[in-house]
């Protein structure tokens, strides 16, 4: 029986860039990069939401659970289309999809302005997966996908990867290093 494949999930799939993490042994928060794109900084830093401090309920927080928050900074020798402004940091709150429990959750890419605050976001979506709780960590990257329009048909999609079997623990360095977003952008 063939997959019937719509025209959204090739420009999803197109659209994808996959990057993934391990954490570092004796910390609860620090990630560090190990194969994939590299749009994103080599070190991260994902806390789960008991870690946090409280979050302020007002916009998407009134209506979504925050999860968590994603923390990371560029060095001086990193590259990337998301490294503009000094301090060179990356961040978002991470929310919570009730309908892909499977998914850590999912933020909008916020960047350091010439303030040298981060301010507004991107545009950018990332979702993020565990296939072993919480040691290992992928990341998935859209570009300008960061709307909430456009979020169900990009779950629904990566629902259908990670039931696929392509980012088990045993897959993933081999899905690391045959997938399409495995090159550098810059």
């Amino acid at each position: 029986m063939r997959k019937e494949v719509t025209m959204f999930d090739e420009f999803i799939q197109k659209a994808m860039l996959v990057a993934f993490f391990e954490k570092k042994q004796g910390t609860s928060t620090s990630y560090y990069w190990q194969s994939g794109c590299q749009i994103l900084p080599n070190r991260i830093s994902i806390s789960k939401e008991m870690e946090m401090s409280s979050v302020q309920k007002k916009g998407r927080n009134t209506h979504q659970n925050v999860v968590g928050q994603f923390l990371a900074q560029f060095t001086k020798k990193e590259e990337s289309p998301l490294k503009q402004y000094p301090p060179y940091q990356v961040r978002t709150q991470l929310w919570q999809v009730p309908l892909y429990p499977q998914f850590i959750g999912y933020g909008t890419i916020g960047i350091t302005g010439e303030s040298g605050k981060v301010k507004g976001d991107t545009g950018d979506l990332i979702v993020l997966y565990s296939p072993d709780d919480w040691n290992n960590i992928v990341v998935f990257f859209f570009a300008g996908m960061g709307s909430i329009n456009e979020l169900h048909p990009v779950m629904r999609f990566l629902q259908k990867e990670v039931e696929s079997g392509k980012y088990d623990i045993e897959q993933m360095g081999n899905a690391s290093q045959h997938h399409p977003s495995n090159s550098i952008i810059k």
